[in-house]
C-alpha cells in the first residue's frame, strides 16, 4: 500500500510541475509580444515608395511637411526627445523623405529607432 501511495504522489507531483512549467512558458511568450520592434526590414517593390510599403505592413503615424513625410511612430513606438525613426535603403541614408523615395526590386529598406 505504501508503494502505491508513493507512486501516486510522485505522478501527481510530476504532472503538477510539468503543467506549471508549461503555463510559465506560455505566459513568457505572450508577454514578449507586447514589446515593439526597434529595427524593421523589408524589400523594395518596383514603383512604390518606402513609406507606402511601410504603411502596408505596419501601423504608422506621421506628419506631412514641405520636405515630405516625417514618421512619428511605428506600431506604437513613438519618437521621443532623444530617439526617433530613421530609414535607410541598401545601408545608405537617402536624401529624400520616405514618401518621395521610389523603391526598386532588390532594395533593402531598414527603419531603425535610433538615439541621438
Amino acid at each position: 500500500m505504501n508503494k502505491k501511495l508513493l507512486f501516486v504522489i510522485t505522478v501527481v507531483c510530476g504532472l503538477t510541475l510539468t503543467l506549471s512549467g508549461c503555463n510559465f512558458k506560455k505566459a513568457d511568450v505572450s508577454t514578449s509580444r507586447t514589446f515593439s520592434q526597434e529595427v524593421i526590414n523589408y524589400d523594395g517593390i518596383e514603383g512604390k515608395t518606402a513609406y507606402d510599403i511601410l504603411k502596408e505592413k505596419y501601423k504608422v503615424e506621421a506628419d506631412q511637411s514641405s520636405f515630405g513625410v516625417m514618421v512619428k511612430s511605428i506600431d506604437g513606438l513613438k519618437n521621443s526627445d532623444n530617439k526617433f525613426w530613421l530609414y535607410s535603403v541598401n545601408d545608405k541614408q537617402p536624401d529624400v523623405a520616405a514618401d518621395k523615395y521610389i523603391t526598386r526590386v532588390g532594395d533593402k529598406i531598414k527603419w531603425e529607432y535610433k538615439g541621438i
